[in-house]
């Protein structure tokens, strides 16, 4: 179904349009025949770096299948490290006072 897309095309605009609350980036939305290289360095005015990660990871070179492998690698690469994380003790952070008793 993706390879039918003409993913060089739509890419910009697609992500632009998918991304949540996208309308409130401060930057403008893509242009008609702006291609996706062209939109993602305009998206590192954007301040938001995972609307730039979205973009970069899109490049000209790719389809939308492999646009959709690079999500699903990057979702496992989060959800690992946030699982790492969910396992950590939860006085794993020290405490930033000062023993009782010891001097300042």
């Amino acid at each position: 179904m993706t390879s039918k897309l003409n993913w060089r095309a739509i890419a910009a605009q697609f992500i632009y349009r998918a991304y949540p609350d996208s309308d409130l980036l401060p930057i403008d939305s893509p242009t008609a025949g702006e291609t996706i290289g062209d939109f993602a360095d305009r998206a590192e005015g954007a301040g938001d770096t995972l609307f730039l990660f979205l973009c970069r990871e899109a490049n000209d070179d790719i389809d939308a299948e492999e646009y959709l492998h690079r999500l699903d690698r990057a979702l496992r690469d989060i959800e690992q490290v946030r699982d790492v994380l969910a396992d950590l003790p939860i006085d794993a952070s020290p405490d930033p006072r000062p023993p009782e008793g010891s001097l300042p």
